[in-house]
């Protein structure tokens, strides 16, 4: 469905709807449940903000907390990049917006996340946290067992291995029980790399907890990649494919450090595994030890 006029929300829940029934995954839940608007849902988790310049808005059932809701919110920053956003995407999207033949190439976009908490016919929805600013947590691979992006890691340790996110991608609503009474909130993270002959994915797994009436991230570790490129030619011409891939499994260890559960995240390919602690001064999870960096791709 291409949305040939800008009408603000009206139209973002138009594609919304049109999204869902045409079968596609909602990782995000942009056809929100009944009783929850965008409008209210920006005013909560990303006040000040104009509402009409959103290219998502999404609530997904929160299942460890009764009546909750986990949610995002993505904008523009001008009608004019709206209007371009529009053009180029059939779907609600949170995707950088990308200005070929500029510096930067691509902007990122101001993305919210928060929690509220809403009950059908309860007098309204009240926030219950939020992150505060725009998503600004880069993701490294300083420690992963995984492939990354091409061409950023041409120094061990290297600040170019921390990236901010290319794309959001869903909620991830595992259980991911820190504590006894903690369970962190999930947000997949999407980048890409294309080449002449194929192309690569790649994605990152950031965890929040509720401190308070805060969302604070916790973690954000590289999770999965694919690679499907151009193999040798055939003499027909057709051209076999390099296919590769590998997966993270991030696991909640019985152990605890400073009352938190240990976290081990582990490849599928692969005996290499690394442990996360709970470290009390930094407010997060921090390697139990370095784990080799790697190499570049």
């Amino acid at each position: 469905m291409r949305i040939k006029e800008i009408a603000g929300l009206t139209l973002l829940a138009c594609s919304s709807l049109a999204y869902a029934q045409q079968g596609k995954p909602d990782g995000f839940g942009t056809a929100l449940p009944p009783g929850l608007t965008a409008n209210t849902l920006v005013a909560l988790i990303a006040p000040g903000r104009d509402a009409s310049l959103a290219t998502l808005v999404g609530a997904k059932t929160w299942p460890y907390r009764a009546n909750s809701f986990v949610v995002i919110a993505c904008f523009s920053r001008s009608k004019k990049e709206f209007a371009s956003d529009r053009q180029s995407r059939k779907e609600p999207s949170c995707e950088k917006y990308d200005q070929p033949g500029q510096a930067p190439d691509y902007l990122d976009k101001p993305v919210y996340l928060g929690v509220v908490e809403y009950q059908a016919g309860s007098a309204g929805t009240t926030l219950v946290a939020s992150y505060g600013k725009p998503y600004d947590i880069k993701t490294s691979w300083k420690f992963s067992g995984i492939e990354g992006p091409e061409g950023k890691f041409n120094t061990p340790g290297s600040e170019d291995s921390d990236l901010m996110p290319e794309e959001y991608r869903r909620f991830d609503v595992a259980r991911y029980q820190i504590t006894p009474t903690e369970t962190a909130i999930g947000l997949r993270l999407g980048w890409h790399d294309a080449y002449a002959g194929g192309a690569a994915s790649f994605e990152a797994l950031s965890l929040f907890r509720i401190d308070g009436g805060k969302l604070v991230n916790i973690l954000s570790e590289p999770i999965s990649f694919h690679k499907d490129l151009a193999g040798e030619r055939n003499k027909d011409g057709t051209r076999e494919r390099d296919v590769s891939e590998d997966q993270n499994v991030l696991s909640v260890l019985p152990s605890k450090t400073n009352g938190y559960a240990d976290l081990q995240m582990k490849t599928l390919k692969s005996k290499w595994k690394q442990v996360f602690v709970w470290d009390s001064k930094a407010a997060r999870y921090m390697p139990l030890q370095s784990a080799p960096a790697t190499k570049k791709h």
